[in-house]
Protein backbone atom coordinates (compact mmCIF):
# COMPACT_ATOMS: atom_id res chain seq x y z
CA UNK A 1 0.00 0.00 0.00
CA UNK A 2 0.93 3.14 -1.20
CA UNK A 3 0.29 7.07 0.96
CA UNK A 4 2.04 9.99 1.44
CA UNK A 5 4.30 9.80 5.23
CA UNK A 6 3.03 10.27 8.47
CA UNK A 7 4.46 11.44 11.66
CA UNK A 8 4.21 7.90 12.87
CA UNK A 9 6.12 6.98 9.57
CA UNK A 10 8.99 9.18 10.58
CA UNK A 11 11.43 6.24 12.92
CA UNK A 12 11.27 3.93 9.98
CA UNK A 13 11.59 6.78 7.48
CA UNK A 14 14.93 7.36 8.97
CA UNK A 15 16.09 4.23 9.85
CA UNK A 16 15.73 2.99 6.26
CA UNK A 17 17.24 6.24 4.80
CA UNK A 18 20.45 5.98 7.48
CA UNK A 19 20.52 2.61 5.75
CA UNK A 20 21.11 3.57 2.52
CA UNK A 21 23.05 6.79 3.20
CA UNK A 22 24.62 7.06 7.05
CA UNK A 23 24.05 10.76 6.65
CA UNK A 24 20.46 10.65 6.07
CA UNK A 25 19.25 12.23 9.21
CA UNK A 26 21.43 14.96 9.10
CA UNK A 27 20.99 15.69 5.36
CA UNK A 28 17.28 15.64 5.27
CA UNK A 29 15.40 16.89 8.29
CA UNK A 30 12.48 14.33 8.26
CA UNK A 31 11.13 15.37 11.22
CA UNK A 32 10.20 19.14 10.05
CA UNK A 33 9.98 18.88 5.89
CA UNK A 34 9.30 21.97 4.22
CA UNK A 35 5.78 22.71 2.95
CA UNK A 36 7.53 21.89 -0.96
CA UNK A 37 8.89 18.41 0.22
CA UNK A 38 6.99 15.46 0.54
CA UNK A 39 7.51 11.36 1.15
CA UNK A 40 5.62 8.18 -0.33
CA UNK A 41 6.15 5.05 1.63
CA UNK A 42 5.36 1.56 0.71
CA UNK A 43 4.06 -0.19 3.78
CA UNK A 44 3.82 -4.32 4.76
CA UNK A 45 2.20 -4.71 7.90
CA UNK A 46 2.79 -1.19 9.12
CA UNK A 47 6.10 -0.94 8.73
CA UNK A 48 7.83 0.87 6.00
CA UNK A 49 9.80 -1.01 3.67
CA UNK A 50 10.31 1.59 1.16
CA UNK A 51 9.89 5.20 0.27
CA UNK A 52 10.22 7.91 -2.31
CA UNK A 53 11.06 11.26 -0.97
CA UNK A 54 11.08 14.75 -3.41
CA UNK A 55 10.81 17.94 -3.78
CA UNK A 56 8.16 19.61 -5.47
CA UNK A 57 9.59 23.12 -7.21
CA UNK A 58 7.76 25.51 -9.21
CA UNK A 59 8.48 24.00 -12.33
CA UNK A 60 10.09 20.65 -11.71
CA UNK A 61 10.31 17.88 -8.86
CA UNK A 62 13.42 16.52 -8.08
CA UNK A 63 13.83 12.98 -6.40
CA UNK A 64 15.83 13.01 -3.43
CA UNK A 65 15.88 9.49 -2.40
CA UNK A 66 14.12 6.50 -3.35
CA UNK A 67 14.70 3.77 -0.61
CA UNK A 68 13.84 -0.07 -0.31
CA UNK A 69 14.59 -2.15 2.62
CA UNK A 70 17.79 -4.48 1.19
CA UNK A 71 16.06 -7.90 1.80
CA UNK A 72 13.07 -6.36 0.03
CA UNK A 73 14.73 -5.45 -2.60
CA UNK A 74 14.07 -6.46 -6.31
CA UNK A 75 10.32 -7.15 -5.61
CA UNK A 76 9.12 -3.91 -7.53
CA UNK A 77 8.80 -2.00 -4.77
CA UNK A 78 10.97 1.11 -6.27
CA UNK A 79 8.87 0.84 -9.69
CA UNK A 80 5.70 0.25 -7.56
CA UNK A 81 6.37 3.75 -5.75
CA UNK A 82 7.86 5.26 -9.13
CA UNK A 83 4.90 4.71 -11.25
CA UNK A 84 2.36 5.55 -8.41
CA UNK A 85 4.72 8.67 -8.40
CA UNK A 86 4.40 9.26 -12.22
CA UNK A 87 0.59 8.12 -12.04
CA UNK A 88 -0.19 11.34 -10.12
CA UNK A 89 2.23 13.84 -11.03
CA UNK A 90 3.32 15.26 -14.56
CA UNK A 91 6.28 17.55 -14.23
CA UNK A 92 9.68 17.20 -15.59
CA UNK A 93 11.90 15.40 -12.91
CA UNK A 94 15.68 15.35 -12.55
CA UNK A 95 17.35 13.60 -9.74
CA UNK A 96 20.98 12.22 -9.19
CA UNK A 97 21.99 8.50 -8.28
CA UNK A 98 25.80 7.40 -8.60
CA UNK A 99 27.42 5.75 -11.60
CA UNK A 100 27.69 2.51 -9.66
CA UNK A 101 24.03 2.04 -8.83
CA UNK A 102 23.53 0.30 -11.96
CA UNK A 103 20.13 -1.26 -10.52
CA UNK A 104 18.68 2.49 -9.89
CA UNK A 105 19.60 3.86 -12.81
CA UNK A 106 18.44 1.02 -14.92
CA UNK A 107 14.78 1.64 -12.77
CA UNK A 108 14.69 5.25 -13.83
CA UNK A 109 15.46 4.48 -17.90
CA UNK A 110 12.80 1.74 -17.52
CA UNK A 111 10.28 5.03 -16.93
CA UNK A 112 12.16 6.81 -19.53
CA UNK A 113 14.29 9.10 -17.18
CA UNK A 114 17.46 9.89 -19.23
CA UNK A 115 21.24 11.06 -18.80
CA UNK A 116 21.60 14.82 -19.05
CA UNK A 117 24.68 15.44 -16.82
CA UNK A 118 27.96 13.76 -15.47
CA UNK A 119 29.40 15.47 -12.16
CA UNK A 120 32.88 13.79 -12.18
CA UNK A 121 33.93 12.62 -8.60
CA UNK A 122 31.05 13.93 -6.90
CA UNK A 123 31.14 11.31 -4.06
CA UNK A 124 34.99 11.51 -4.03
CA UNK A 125 36.03 8.79 -6.71
CA UNK A 126 32.23 8.13 -7.80
CA UNK A 127 30.58 10.33 -10.83
CA UNK A 128 26.77 11.75 -9.92
CA UNK A 129 24.88 11.09 -12.89
CA UNK A 130 21.90 13.42 -13.24
CA UNK A 131 19.07 12.21 -14.95
CA UNK A 132 15.57 13.64 -15.95
CA UNK A 133 11.94 12.58 -17.64
CA UNK A 134 10.60 15.37 -19.46
CA UNK A 135 6.68 16.18 -18.80
CA UNK A 136 4.43 14.19 -21.35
Amino acid sequence: MINKYKEEDIKDIIKLGSLVNKKFEKLFNINNLPDNEEILVYKENNQVIGFLHYLDNIDYIEFLNVAVHEEKRNKKIASLLVDYFLSQNNKRIILEVRESNLPAIKLYQKFNFVIINIREKYYGNENAIIMERSSE
